[in-house]
C-alpha cells in the first residue's frame, strides 16, 4: 500500500467509513412559531413519505425555533409539527425534488396535542438557502419528454449545457457526446449515482459510462455554485436511483425506428456543397424493462432493470466503394450504397436497499454493459477498409453506500464506487496484418487531405483499459440554523493503453499526389497511474433570519505517475524502457462561498451571490501527456518514386535514393526513443474562479423565473516552450492570402533547428489570460391540470490572450482574441408536457442552438475551457495556443496559380513558389481568426403524443415520437479547413432528418 493510500484509509476510518461524493439529496427546513409570533423550541417535526424505507424522519426545533431535515429522497411528503400544549399541525402533499432545500414554516396554536390541523398549500419553487443552479428531471419528465434516453440527450435540454455533438432521437446514444457548461469542458463534469462519483478515467475523466435510463427516479443537473463537497466546477449530474418499495411494481419502455420512418433533409444547398447523403438512422430499437419491490417489507427492497438498445446509423457520405475502382493513390469511387454502422448496448442493473435499523441504511448497485460497434466511420471513409470495429470486454459501474442518522443532529455516510470502461478499437477483418510481413508494409492507412478521403486501413488500432475506484466519507451536524459537513474523498485508478498500426506509417496525398508520410512510434503499450486525488472539505450553511451564508473550503492532494514500462522495437524506433516517473504532486486549497437573501421573507424572491475556486479536475491525462511511450507521430516529406502509393524507407536511408522515398532526416532528434514533451517540475495545477450573481422569483403559484450573470477566470494556464529553439531560428517571409491577396508574414524554421525538439510545458506568466462571461435566464412552471414547462436562454463567450509566445513567432498570429471579433453565442431551450384530454398528453422540446464551431479556439477545445472537451491540453492545443481555423496547407512545391488574387493585384506571379525557403514537409498557414467560423444554427423541435390506458392497477401508454419535426438540416462539422481543396468546408456531419418512433410505456 502506498503512503498516499495509507493516509487516505486512515482518514477514511477516522471519519467512520463515510461517502465519496457530493451529497445531492434534499432538505426540509423552516421556523416554528406560536400565534403571537414567538419562536417555539422543542417542537417535534416529522416528515413521512412512501419513498423512505424507514417511513419517517424527525427533528427537534432549536432555541431559535428552527429545524432542518436532510438526506431526504425526492418524493411527496407530509410534515407534522407537534408540541405538548399545542394543536398538532400537518402539511400534506409537498413535492420535494432532488437537490432542493424547501422552506416550510409553521404556526402552532394553543390546544390539545391530539387535535390535528391539516394545512394545504402549493410546494415552494424557490430555494432560498442554496446558491447552486440546478434543473431536476423527474421520472415523469424522463419518460414524457422526447429524448434519446441518455444522460447526454437529457442533458441537452438544460439551459447552459452544451453537447459537442447534437443528438436526435438517440442518434448519438451509442457513442460518447460530451457535456460542457459555463466555459468548462467535459473533463470538469462530475457524474454521480446516489451522490457517489462514477466518473471514468478515460479522457481525463470526460468519458462516461452508458447508464440505463430506467434506473433513475430523478436526474439533477447542476451548472453553477457547487459547494466544497465537489471538486470540479463543470456540469454535475446526480442520478437518484429507484429503490423499489413495499409494493411490487414494474414497467417497460419500447421504442422503434426504421429507415422508412425518416424523411430526407438533403436540400439543394447541401447538394451544392457536395453532399450526396446526409446523416440518418437505418434502424433503432430500444427495449427497457424494470421491476422493484420488497424482499422483506420495510426492511429490504430491490430494484432491477435491463436494456437492449440497438442502433444502426448511416453516416453522411460514408458510401460503399464501387468494386474495381480506386487505386494506389485514390480511394474507391463512392457508389450509391450507404455504409451502415451497426451498434448495440445490452445492459443489466440491480440495486438493493437494506434498512439495517431505524437509523441505518445500506444500499448497493451494479450496472453491467455489453457494448459493440461494427463500423465506426465518418464522411469520406471507405467502409470496407477504413472503418473501425469497437469491442468492450468490461463496461460496468457499481457502488455501495452506508447512511446512518446517529441522532436527530448527526448524519454519517460511507461509500465506495467503481468504474470500468475497457474497450478495443480494431480494423475490419482481414485489414490488420501481421507485423513484418510484406502485407504489413503495404496495407497502410491512406488519406487525401484535399479530397477528405480515407482508405486502405485504419489509422491505428487501440486498446484502452481504464479502471477507477472512489471512496470517502462525511459527517454532517445539523441544527435549525446550521448544516455543517466535513468529509474526505479519494479517487484512484490505473489506465493501460496500447497502440499499433500497419507499417508504422501513414500516407498522405494531395489530389492524388504523394505529399507527406506520417511516422509512428508504434508499437507502444503504456500505463498511467492515478495514485491519489483526495479532497478534505468542510462547509456550512448558516441561516440568519432572511440571509443564508454558505461557506466552505477544500484541501486537495493530487498525485499521478508512470510505472516501469517497456515497448519492443518498431520500424522506426528501437526497443524502449522508461520509468518509473513521478508527476508533480499538487496540494491546493479551494475556498467556496455564497450568500442567499430572502428579499421579502416569504420564500418567493431570492437574491444569490456565489464565488468559488475550482482546481482543474482530472485523472491520468497529465501523466499521459508526458508518458514517453505515448503514441507519437511526425510528418516527413514523401516522394513516391515507384508510384506504388506506399511510402518506403528505413532508418538511415538517404532521401530520394533507391528504396528511400521519405525524408527521415526531418524526424525530430530522439523520435521514438525519448519523450519530445516534458514538464517543468515546478508546474502548478490549473484552476478557475467562478463568480455568479442571480435573482430567482416565484411569479405565482408553481411558476418561477431566474436570471443571472456568470463569470470565470482561468489561472495557472499552460505554455509550451521548445527550449532548443528561439525566435532567432526563424526567418520571416511574405506570402499572400489565397482568399483576398492580403500579405501575411510567416516564418520558416532553419534547417539546423528543424529537428531540435525538446518541448517543456510550464505555467504561463500573467500575460496569458482566458476568461468566460455568460448571461442566463430560466423559467420553471407547474401549471394547472398537470402541465409542466421549463427552459431558458444563455449568451456566452470565452476569450483568450496568448501573446506570450516564447519560441515560435508563427504562434503570434491571431494571439489576441479581443481583436478577432468573437461573438457571444446564444442558445434558447424549452421543454415540457401538456395533458390534453381523454388521457392524451403531448411532450415537446425545442432547442435553438448557435452553430457549432469549426476548428479549435485558443487554449481550448471547441466546447469548453482550457482543458478542451476531453481532458488535459492536447499537443495540438499547446503547439498552436492561438487555435486553428481555416488554413492554407502548403508544401515546398506549392505555387501561386493564375487565379490567385495576388496575381491580379500584381503582388505575385503565376507559378511563383509560395515559400521558397521551406525546410519542413508542410505548413498550415492560418487565414481566418480561430473561433470565428461556425456551422448553421440548429433549431430542433421534438414532439411526442401518448395516451394512458388504464387496466386495473396497470397502465399502457402507446407513444408516438417525432424527432426533428421541422426536418432542418444544419451542418455541424466539415471534412476539412484546408482552403482551396475539394474538401474545404464540405459538410461531414448533418443533423439527422425528421424521424418518427413508435413505442409504448407499460407500468404495473
Amino acid at each position: 500500500m502506498t503512503r498516499h493510500r495509507a493516509w487516505g484509509v486512515v482518514a477514511f476510518v477516522l471519519l467512520g467509513l463515510l461517502p465519496a461524493a457530493a451529497h445531492a439529496q434534499s432538505s426540509l427546513t423552516g421556523i416554528v412559531k406560536d400565534s403571537s409570533g414567538a419562536v417555539l423550541p422543542g417542537v417535534t417535526v416529522e416528515a413521512a413519505s412512501p419513498v423512505l424505507i424507514e417511513k419517517t424522519r424527525s427533528a427537534i426545533t432549536d432555541s431559535t425555533g428552527a429545524y432542518r431535515l436532510t438526506d431526504l429522497r425526492p418524493g411527496v411528503y407530509a410534515i407534522t409539527f407537534a408540541l405538548e400544549g399545542f394543536s398538532t399541525v400537518k402539511r400534506d402533499g409537498l413535492e420535494l425534488p432532488a437537490n432542493f432545500t424547501m422552506t416550510i414554516n409553521s404556526e402552532l396554536k394553543v390546544g390539545a396535542l391530539e387535535e390535528t390541523l391539516t394545512v394545504t398549500g402549493s410546494s415552494p419553487t424557490v430555494d432560498v438557502q442554496s446558491t447552486a443552479k440546478t434543473q431536476v428531471l423527474n421520472r415523469d419528465a424522463l419518460d414524457s419528454i422526447p429524448t434519446g434516453r441518455t444522460i447526454q440527450g437529457m442533458g441537452q435540454l438544460i439551459t447552459g449545457v452544451s453537447l459537442n455533438i447534437p443528438d436526435v432521437g438517440g442518434s448519438r446514444a451509442m457513442q460518447q457526446t460530451y457535456m460542457s457548461t459555463h466555459g468548462l469542458g467535459a473533463s470538469q463534469t462530475t457524474v454521480q449515482v446516489d451522490g457517489l462519483m462514477v466518473n471514468g478515467l478515460d479522457g481525463d475523466g470526460a468519458v462516461q459510462n452508458y447508464f440505463n435510463s430506467s434506473m433513475s427516479q430523478e436526474m439533477v443537473y447542476a451548472t453553477s455554485g457547487a459547494g466544497a463537497d465537489v471538486s470540479g466546477g463543470g456540469v454535475r449530474l446526480n442520478m437518484i436511483p429507484r429503490d423499489g418499495g413495499n409494493t411490487l411494481k414494474g414497467g417497460a419502455f419500447l421504442g422503434y425506428q426504421d429507415q422508412s420512418f425518416q424523411s430526407s433533409n438533403l436540400t439543394d444547398s447541401l447538394k451544392a456543397r457536395g453532399v450526396k447523403t446526409p446523416d440518418g438512422i437505418a434502424k433503432l430499437y430500444n427495449v427497457e424493462g424494470s421491476v422493484g419491490g420488497p424482499i422483506k417489507k420495510d426492511q429490504i427492497w430491490f430494484f432491477g432493470s435491463a436494456r437492449a438498445f440497438h442502433l444502426n446509423t448511416l453516416p453522411a457520405d460514408a458510401l460503399v466503394g464501387i468494386p474495381g475502382t480506386g487505386g494506389v493513390n485514390a480511394a474507391p469511387t463512392p457508389g450509391t450504397e450507404r455504409g451502415v454502422d451497426p451498434q448495440k448496448i445490452n445492459s443489466f442493473q440491480a440495486r438493493l436497499v437494506w434498512q439495517i435499523s431505524q437509523k441505518t441504511k445500506l444500499s448497493a448497485y451494479n450496472d453491467r454493459i455489453l457494448k459493440n460497434r461494427g463500423s465506426d466511420m465518418t464522411a469520406g471513409v471507405d467502409p470496407a477498409t477504413g472503418s473501425a470495429v469497437w469491442t468492450s470486454p468490461i463496461y460496468t459501474t457499481g457502488s455501495i453506500k452506508l447512511t446512518s442518522t446517529v441522532t436527530n443532529r448527526v448524519l454519517v455516510e460511507g461509500g465506495f464506487s467503481t468504474n470500468y470502461e475497457r474497450y478495443n478499437i480494431v480494423m475490419q477483418p482481414g485489414i490488420e496484418k501481421v507485423r513484418g510481413t510484406p502485407e504489413w508494409y503495404t496495407q497502410v492507412y491512406k488519406t487525401d487531405s484535399a479530397l477528405g478521403t480515407q482508405w486502405n486501413a485504419l489509422s491505428q488500432t487501440y486498446g484502452r483499459y481504464p479502471d477507477r475506484f472512489s471512496f470517502g466519507g462525511a459527517i454532517s451536524y445539523i441544527t435549525g440554523a446550521h448544516n455543517v459537513k466535513v468529509g474526505i474523498q479519494d479517487t484512484f485508478g490505473r489506465y493501460r493503453r496500447t497502440d499499433g498500426s500497419n507499417g508504422d506509417i501513414r500516407a498522405t496525398f494531395i489530389n492524388g499526389i504523394a505529399s507527406t508520410a506520417q511516422i509512428l512510434n508504434t508499437p507502444v503499450a503504456r500505463r498511467d497511474l492515478l495514485h491519489v486525488d483526495a479532497g478534505f472539505y468542510a462547509q456550512d450553511s448558516w441561516t440568519l433570519k432572511r440571509m443564508t451564508v454558505n461557506y466552505g473550503a477544500r484541501y486537495e492532494h493530487f498525485s499521478s505517475g508512470i510505472p516501469l514500462e517497456t515497448a519492443p522495437a518498431g520500424r522506426y524506433t528501437a526497443a524502449r524502457t522508461f520509468g518509473p516517473i513521478e508527476m508533480p504532486t499538487w496540494n491546493s486549497i479551494a475556498p467556496r462561498g455564497g450568500l442567499v437573501y430572502d428579499l421579502f421573507g416569504d420564500q418567493k424572491t431570492a437574491l444569490k451571490f456565489s464565488v468559488g475556486k475550482y482546481m482543474q479536475a482530472g485523472s491520468t491525462g497529465f501523466s499521459e501527456s508526458y508518458n514517453p511511450l505515448q503514441l507519437t507521430t511526425a510528418s516527413v516529406s514523401w516522394t513516391d518514386l515507384n508510384r506504388d502509393g506506399v511510402p518506403q524507407g528505413e532508418l538511415g536511408c538517404v532521401y530520394l535514393s533507391a528504396g528511400c522515398e521519405i525524408n527521415l532526416a526531418q524526424l525530430p532528434n530522439g523520435f521514438g526513443v525519448a519523450s519530445l514533451a516534458n514538464f517543468d517540475p515546478g508546474m502548478k495545477r490549473m484552476y478557475n474562479i467562478e463568480t455568479a450573481v442571480s435573482v430567482q422569483r416565484e411569479l405565482f403559484t408553481g411558476v418561477s423565473v431566474s436570471g443571472g450573470w456568470f463569470h470565470r477566470d482561468f489561472k495557472n494556464l499552460r505554455r509550451r516552450v521548445n527550449v532548443l529553439q528561439s525566435f532567432a531560428d526563424y526567418t520571416p517571409f511574405t506570402m499572400f492570402s489565397p482568399i483576398d491577396g492580403s500579405a501575411i508574414t510567416y516564418y520558416n524554421v532553419s534547417a539546423a533547428a528543424r529537428s531540435r525538439v525538446n518541448a517543456v510545458d510550464g505555467n504561463a506568466t500573467s500575460d496569458r489570460k482566458m476568461w468566460f462571461n455568460g448571461f442566463e435566464y430560466n423559467f420553471n412552471a407547474r401549471l394547472p391540470r398537470g402541465a409542466t414547462l421549463f427552459g431558458g436562454g444563455m449568451s456566452e463567450r470565452t476569450i483568450a490572450q496568448v501573446c506570450d509566445e516564447a519560441f515560435n513567432p508563427n504562434n503570434l498570429l491571431y494571439c489576441d482574441q479581443t481583436r478577432s471579433g468573437i461573438p457571444f453565442r446564444t442558445q434558447f431551450k424549452i421543454a415540457g408536457t401538456v395533458p390534453v384530454t381523454y388521457g392524451i398528453q403531448v411532450g415537446f422540446s425545442f432547442q435553438s442552438l448557435p452553430g457549432y464551431g469549426y476548428g479549435t479556439g485558443a487554449l481550448s477545445g471547441r466546447e469548453g475551457g482550457p482543458t478542451g472537451p476531453t481532458g488535459q491540453p492536447s499537443a495540438l492545443q499547446l503547439n498552436t495556443p492561438n487555435g486553428v481555423g481555416t488554413v492554407w496547407l502548403i508544401t515546398p512545391a506549392t505555387t501561386y496559380s493564375a487565379s490567385s488574387p495576388c496575381v491580379a493585384q500584381g503582388k505575385c506571379t503565376a507559378g511563383q513558389l509560395v515559400d521558397p525557403g521551406m525546410n519542413v514537409a508542410s505548413l498550415s498557414v492560418p487565414l481566418i481568426a480561430p473561433n470565428t467560423e461556425f456551422g448553421d444554427r440548429i433549431n430542433q423541435l421534438d414532439l411526442n403524443v401518448t395516451r394512458t390506458i388504464r387496466i386495473g392497477r396497470s397502465s399502457v401508454q402507446p407513444k408516438f415520437d417525432l424527432f426533428n419535426a421541422l426536418n432542418v438540416s444544419p451542418v455541424y462539422a466539415v471534412r476539412s479547413l484546408n482552403f482551396g481543396t475539394a474538401s474545404y468546408l464540405q459538410p461531414s456531419s448533418i443533423l439527422v432528418g425528421r424521424v418518427f418512433q413508435v413505442g409504448a410505456i407499460v407500468k404495473f
